[in-house]
């Protein structure tokens, strides 16, 4: 309530890749990339899909105490850098890394 401030770091270090190819987890050639925003919580109309998504992955969290007062959050994402090879960071737009097709 007081700092809504967050990030995530995902590496390929979390793979085999980085092993398979002998990188060390800190070489920039074991890429990673930094989510940074805030987390907010989820108004009423996104309530229903966000419990979906996060029940059908964790069934049991429907059954946790509901006096622990947890609520509904998204992570807000407002910057994402991708270190991925030495020189540094490779800035991306949110909107940029919405819009990339798989």
């Amino acid at each position: 309530q007081i700092n809504s401030n967050a990030s995530l770091t995902v590496s390929l270090a979390q793979t085999p890749y980085c092993k398979k190819h002998r990188y060390d987890p800190q070489n920039p050639l074991c890429a990673h990339i930094i989510f940074c925003g805030s987390i907010v919580k989820v108004n009423d109309s996104e309530a229903g899909l966000a419990k979906k998504a996060l029940f059908s992955r964790h069934p049991e969290m429907e059954s946790w105490p509901k006096d622990h007062n947890w609520f509904f959050a998204k992570f807000n994402i407002t910057n994402i850098w991708v270190l991925d090879y030495f020189g540094g960071l490779k800035i991306v737009t949110p909107e940029e890394y919405y819009n990339v097709k798989p």
